[in-house]
């Protein structure tokens, strides 16, 4: 299987990275920061995780050739998404100011949400980087 281009798989070997990142991610947030942290790099991580996977379902299913109807669930998926993504955000905000009593603590809750908000994007990056470095030294 050749891994040097976006095909087929890839998506599936980003959940796979992703998840090995994050399960790193929570040893090394529990360890430098402790639990807060590791608990917002879950929430942060498990965002990414249901973006990527919501855009992956909506893209099989919206893009199909020949299928209107398919065009305006794409506008009622992208409608539906943005306000569950505002509670869901709002929630993890209530979560970390309710569990954190101190100030350092909320921050690195809110350090690590961030970090894993941009898990999956960051996996996908640096394959796609990984895939031109070893394409320009293969050539």
């Amino acid at each position: 299987m050749k891994t040097t281009t976006i095909d087929e798989g890839f998506i599936r070997r980003v959940y796979k990275t992703s998840a090995f990142v994050w399960g790193f991610g929570v040893v090394v947030a529990l360890i430098v920061s402790g639990w807060r942290t590791a608990l917002g790099w879950t929430f942060g991580s498990a965002i990414s995780f249901g973006t990527m996977w919501s855009l992956e379902w909506i893209i099989k299913r919206a893009f199909v050739p020949g299928n209107d109807r398919a065009r305006s669930n794409l506008s009622r998926f992208s409608m539906l998404k943005l306000p569950i993504m505002a509670l869901v955000l709002a929630g993890v905000v209530y979560v970390g100011a309710k569990t954190t009593p101190h100030t350092v603590e909320l921050l690195g809750y809110f350090v690590g949400f961030i970090a894993g908000v941009v898990l999956t994007q960051g996996v996908i990056f640096l394959k796609v980087l990984g895939m031109l470095i070893c394409e320009h030294f293969n050539d």
